[in-house]
């Protein structure tokens, strides 16, 4: 047989094998032709191009973008950074635009891509074939050379780098409104182009226009790809230093019941610390499973009082709520880059309760690498409509449900300007329900307590039944769930809601069959009618 040489460093070949995700593959284990058809499927020699397109890529770390399209930063003539946010705030009495805010596009920044989000290779992930893998279904074509072997080797490409922490860098965000009249639940599938989305890849990037219409007008700019993410491992500790334009900072989390390097397991991430303590609120739900826990103390990144990590290395009028998600997503970049952590990154799962809630919320729809989320008792700001707990307050006539200039002031969970939009409810271009969409196609377990007043029984639920649309039109229904139980104290999860975070956790991190995606508020304290048509008055597709 004629022989070759590679064209590639056989390094190439190994980190192709790995991150396919089979762990045991080496890369003189499948080397001939026809082994590789059998394991890739058919080879066709024509598509040279798209190897080496995709070599190219995965060695600049920059995928399939040409550059990032973020969010952008006001700065002084200076050059410095103001501290307000882009929205202005306005005094509410004041008509018109209640945050007065420009319909301004989203301008390029110059961020650069996180080498450990793309260019590393992915440690510890699972061979369960979680959806956050992208494997190759067929080989790639390399040109053949010279080589002292007696077979004709053959490199495959190395599979696009799908586990990120969003896909902002490759989407076009235009104008962003900051003030509607709809007081029906604005659409979900409908772009900033003025046209509905009509298919799944579609939905990719009209996620980052919701994530941008949030970041603009409730929660402040989340900050991408720092410029370094580091990870030190030890005694169940995990250390994370970030380094970005100049400033560096680090905080901690616990790990407790973690793998090994070699035999790394699935995670939760649980809000912890300071008066709720342990990690999450799931009680017993969780026993029996073997999983290891991660606890997250917000207070180390973002406390309420103000401060913090967070704020010493980005100043630009966020709110508490964003900084906690940058931080989680700065525990992602850690535990890739720490396999000694012992943690399998393909199937982290995020929860908190209460404000907390709204936290976890928040991580779940701003990091696609948020296998499961799981907010509960979550309320305003969080799993709960604006609107439609504005009109019950209106019906109670005082503040039944925790109103939005409330929520808007409370712990700095929001930009200051966000305030402004109470009382005018029906002027916001979006709802709650197209935060929670953000989660989509990604699993997704609400656990709301109807006895709670303060946090809107009936707008969470509504919320809930509103944001089953986006999954149903994803066709990924079982991947979505919304349950509501009344009964119980705040954050004190119910036995009848056990069975439903196992069946999730055993599902969407231990790869075991059980049974998702329910709308159930069977034991609620009151009668709850939701009329679609009332608060939805689109279609929902089917996209293909």
């Amino acid at each position: 047989m004629k022989k070759y040489k590679y064209l590639l460093p056989v390094a190439i070949i190994a980190t192709g094998f790995w991150a396919c995700g089979d762990e045991n593959t080496t890369a003189t284990d499948c080397t001939t032709e026809q082994c590789l058809i059998d394991k890739y499927g058919e080879f066709n020699a024509d598509s040279a191009n798209l190897a080496n397109q995709q070599t190219h890529n995965a060695d600049s770390g920059l995928g399939i973008s040409d550059g990032p399209n973020v969010i952008g930063t006001p700065t002084d003539s200076s050059g410095n950074v103001n501290q307000e946010p882009i929205v202005t705030p306005q005094d509410s009495n004041q008509t018109g635009d209640p945050a007065g805010a420009q319909n301004d596009s989203i301008p390029n920044n110059s961020y650069t891509s996180s080498s450990s989000l793309t260019s590393e290779p992915v440690v510890g992930s699972s061979s369960s074939g979680h959806h956050h893998h992208t494997s190759s279904s067929s080989v790639g074509d390399v040109k053949p050379a010279e080589s002292s072997s007696s077979e004709e080797v053959i490199i495959p490409p190395t599979p696009e780098n799908n586990f990120v922490e969003d896909h902002r860098s490759e989407c076009q965000i235009g104008n962003i409104p900051s003030s509607v009249n709809n007081a029906k639940l604005p659409d979900p599938f409908m772009g900033l182009d003025g046209k509905r989305i009509s298919s799944k890849d579609d939905w990719k990037c009209r996620r980052e226009e919701i994530g941008a219409m949030y970041e603009k007008l409730m929660f402040g700019t989340k900050p991408r790809n720092p410029e370094k993410v580091e990870g030190s491992y030890s005694g169940g500790k995990l250390t994370i230093k970030v380094t970005d334009k100049g400033k560096s900072g680090s905080f901690s989390v616990k790990i407790s019941n973690a793998g090994t390097k070699d035999k790394p397991k699935p995670a939760m991430i649980g809000f912890g610390g300071g008066m709720m303590g342990g990690c999450g609120s799931l009680g017993n739900a969780t026993n029996g499973l073997d999983i290891a826990q991660i606890t997250f103390n917000p207070d180390d990144v973002a406390p309420e009082s103000g401060g913090g990590m967070f704020f010493q290395l980005y100043n630009q009028g966020q709110g508490t709520i964003i900084a906690w998600a940058w931080g989680v997503s700065r525990i992602i970049d850690a535990l890739e880059k720490t396999p000694e952590a012992g943690i399998d990154v393909h199937h982290l799962a995020m929860t908190g309760c209460s404000r907390w809630g709204k936290g976890t919320l928040a991580v779940g729809a701003f990091d696609e690498r948020i296998a499961l989320t799981i907010p509960q008792e979550s309320g305003s700001g969080g799993a709960s409509l604006w609107r439609v707990g504005a009109q019950v307050n209106k019906q109670k006539g005082k503040q039944f449900v925790q109103g939005l200039s409330s929520a808007g002031t409370e712990g700095r969970w929001m930009i200051s300007s966000f305030k402004n939009y109470d009382g005018k409810e029906n002027t916001l271009p979006f709802d709650q329900h197209m935060l929670v969409a953000m989660v989509a196609p990604r699993a997704l377990l609400i656990l709301d307590n109807a006895g709670q007043e303060w946090l809107g029984e009936v707008p969470s639920n509504y919320c809930g039944q509103a944001s089953k649309e986006v999954y149903d039109a994803l066709g990924v229904t079982e991947n979505y769930t919304y349950s509501q139980e009344g009964g119980h104290a705040h954050c004190s999860l119910p036995n009848g809601q056990f069975d439903e975070v196992k069946d999730f956790m055993n599902k969407f991190l231990l790869g075991k069959d059980a049974k998702t995606g329910k709308i159930d508020y069977s034991k609620n304290t009151q009668t709850i009618n939701f009329k679609k048509s009332e608060w939805i008055d689109w279609d929902t597709p089917t996209l293909n």
